[in-house]
């Protein structure tokens, strides 16, 4: 898709001396409201682009990272906010702990920016009319973004305002009914797949990088999933599947799906398209500005905490801040599920010997600069070089590390950008979410089992499932969807969220190694634990916790916005 910079200027009147007609000069390089809304097929697609443009920079902003992954993948048992230490980037360990409050930063701006894309989408539908097949279809791309924001927003926040239209300058839009949202979220999106465009094959990138029939249909079937509607999602689901269109990548290829390698690529049902201009300076000002700030946020905050270890692997990103660790309980049910030379264990974690280069597996073992110097195991063994330097130890790093979404150095641009692509929504997720809606309406074999068995053979696991239950179909999401956005809503749904949740942020975990702590000859990592504050709240609540606090930010000004319980 071609990109094109939308000025959108906000305009202040104010009381003053001046005459009106002084006031009426038109502003160079800016399009009128009346002149950009001609209903014309290039004004729409260009209308398109300004949405397109506002979710790339607002789904990752730069002041809080990643607030969509934020928000949805923290608040799990699978992996722990981390960063330098306890309180660093406190919205993140509020997070993670159970301890969010009505100001969170990343809560407020996942809010907020979501109804901004909701606007750019409502522009589009409330100005254009579907006069031509241009249109058509561009109009449905924004029915299709304004629904599946929508549908974030009722899982993050149960009740949000349904704003189906450009708001006037007094409308206070209240609490929405949940379950009649997610229905509307799913009948939009299905309508929306109508007029869409289909992916022509699994080698089909563009329409990777917009909304398509088969992303319309993917989102649909999750709305109808949340809405234990399981016979509508199964229908939603299976026309992906059976459109041929998307597939799962090769084994060997599975860590590519986070690389710029695996930008839109068979398995990729929808993700934002970002596209490198060396013309354009990456600490600029703007847009542009903006977009380039994500993409630097992002690569800083998925890597290792660069400056509390000796050295960092040649090849990934040379810096680091430590979010988004593996919890030791993600890590051995998948060790334990996979095997330990399974592709999916081997492209989403490291061990702590694998991390530094010591393991003595040359497949796994990571390199370093200082392997030229230290030829065999035992040198590296005793190098001092790699390794956890700090005596305090790495916060919230558990004998593990997250290498499934990790930057890697040949992904960076100019030294400090990652030039992948933000997904949203893969067919791994889709063939998961169709076994589960066939194991909720109690099918133990045929195409859900196949499904399920497609991830579990993908990923060279010693656990092929040999019926279909929930059981097995948690199991499986459980360790696949690690870090993208799924496990929180999905304890929450299955009713297990209290079980599973209930101790974290009680204790915190810190990976040391004795070569540094205790003046050893070699490497020996080890984790210590410390008690989380008594005074802090920390755990999941039942009652609380199934849903984020509403901002103060929007309840402040919305006296119709009803505030979550427990908040």
């Amino acid at each position: 898709m071609k990109k094109y910079i939308i000025p959108i200027v906000a305009l202040a009147f104010f009381a003053c001396g001046c005459s009106q007609e002084r006031l009426d000069i038109d502003q160079k390089g800016v399009v009128s409201y009346e002149t950009f809304y001609d209903d014309s097929d290039e004004n729409c697609q260009s209308a398109i682009t300004a949405m397109y443009d506002q979710a790339i920079r607002t789904t990752g902003n730069w002041r809080i990272y990643v607030p969509l992954n934020y928000v949805f993948s923290l608040p799990g048992d699978d992996m722990y906010a981390g960063g330098g230490s306890y309180g660093d980037c406190d919205y993140a360990g509020q997070l993670s702990d159970f301890r969010t409050e009505i100001t969170n930063d990343a809560v407020s701006t996942l809010y907020s920016e979501s109804y901004q894309i909701i606007y750019t989408a409502n522009l589009v539908i409330d100005n254009f009319t579907p006069s031509t097949s241009v249109k058509k279809e561009l109009i449905a791309q924004a029915k299709a973004m304004r629904a599946a924001y929508h549908l974030y927003l009722a899982i993050a926040f149960g009740t949000p305002p349904l704003v189906d239209h450009v708001l006037g300058a007094t409308d206070k839009p209240g609490n929405s009914d949940h379950n009649e949202l997610l229905e509307w979220c799913a009948t939009e999106l299905e309508a929306a797949a109508a007029d869409l465009d289909e992916r022509s094959s699994t080698t089909d990138k563009a329409h990777a990088y917009q909304w398509s029939k088969g992303a319309a249909y993917a989102f649909a079937g999750k709305a109808r999933l949340f809405k234990g509607d399981y016979s509508g999602a199964k229908t939603d689901l299976q026309k992906v599947i059976d459109s041929k269109k998307y597939a799962l990548v090769p084994s060997e290829k599975l860590h590519t799906l986070w690389e710029v390698d695996g930008d839109g690529c068979e398995e990729k049902i929808f993700e934002y398209n970002q596209d490198y201009n060396a013309s354009i300076a990456i600490w600029g000002s703007g847009v542009t500005a903006q977009i380039v700030h994500t993409t630097w946020m992002a690569a800083h905050s998925g890597n290792w905490r660069w400056d509390h270890m000796a050295g960092i692997p040649s090849s990934m990103y040379t810096q680091g801040w430590g979010f988004s660790n593996p919890t030791k309980k993600y890590a051995e049910a998948l060790i334990d599920n996979d095997g330990m030379d399974s592709y999916r264990r081997k492209a989403f974690i490291k061990t702590y010997d694998e991390a530094i280069g010591i393991s003595g597996n040359a497949e796994t073992d990571l390199a370093y600069a200082s392997d030229d110097s230290c030829p065999t195991l035992d040198d590296k063994k005793a190098d001092k070089n790699r390794g956890s330097s700090t005596t305090a130890g790495m916060f919230c790093v558990e004998g593990y590390f997250n290498w499934k979404t990790i930057s890697l150095a040949k992904d960076i641009i100019q030294g400090t950008w990652n030039d992948r692509n933000f997904n949203l929504m893969r067919y791994a997720e889709v063939l998961l979410m169709y076994a589960e809606a066939c194991a909720q309406l109690g099918e133990t074999s045929g195409a859900g089992l196949a499904a399920l068995n497609q991830i579990q053979t993908r990923a060279g696991s010693k656990h092929i499932s040999s019926t279909l239950n929930m059981t097995e179909v948690k199991n499986e999401k459980f360790l696949e969807m690690f870090n993208e956005g799924c496990r929180w809503a999905d304890l929450v749904r299955w009713g297990d969220a209290s079980k599973e949740l209930a101790s974290m942020g009680e204790e915190h975990p810190y990976q040391l190694d004795k070569m540094f702590t205790d003046g050893s000859a070699t490497h020996e990592g080890y984790v210590k634990y410390q008690k989380n504050n008594a005074m802090l709240e920390h755990g999941y609540k039942e009652g609380k916790h199934n849903l984020m606090p509403f901002p103060y930010s929007a309840t402040s000004v919305n006296e119709n916005l009803v505030q979550n319980p427990g908040y």
